[in-house]
């Protein structure tokens, strides 16, 4: 059984994206409230906040517990932050995989394998080119046809 794990190019771009978003929002709050001086940094403390607990706390938890276990019966997924959910699906049960590749994917990892099985969908999040590759391979080995 082989495990894969998130890449960690996409949570610093995740990071990045969010601290942006972040310093955006409380440069909107600034100039649209700066009549309202307790408003406007109430308003900023909650977007700065915010942005940092999502930033420095959130992504990272998660991406240190998202794990991808493969093995050529089975494939299950772990994610979550503070509860753990847990997926696992018999491969020859999947009806088709689909891949969603980001710009950048060998920098990235915004990597996507979405498998569709009998009443439902699993999607194996932010993998590095490599892994996406063998993974994809995998499932092609056991039959699984592969819509690109």
């Amino acid at each position: 059984m082989k495990e894969y794990r998130a890449d960690r190019g996409a949570m610093h771009l995740l990071q990045i994206l969010i601290s942006l978003a972040g310093a955006g929002f409380c440069a909107a709050a600034t100039y649209f409230l700066r009549r309202w001086a307790w408003i406007m940094w109430s308003v900023v403390g909650v977007f700065a906040g915010a942005a940092l607990i999502l930033s420095i706390i959130c992504l990272p938890l998660f991406f240190r517990r998202l794990r991808c276990f493969a093995s050529e019966e089975k494939l299950t997924v772990i994610a979550g932050i503070l509860f753990l959910r847990q997926q696992s699906i018999r491969l020859d049960r999947v009806q088709f995989i689909q891949t969603v590749t980001g710009p950048f994917d060998g920098i990235l990892g915004l990597n996507f394998i979405i498998l569709y099985v009998y009443g439902g969908q699993l999607t194996i999040p932010f993998l590095n080119k490599s892994d996406r590759y063998e993974l994809v391979g995998l499932l092609e080995r056991g039959g699984v046809f592969h819509a690109a």
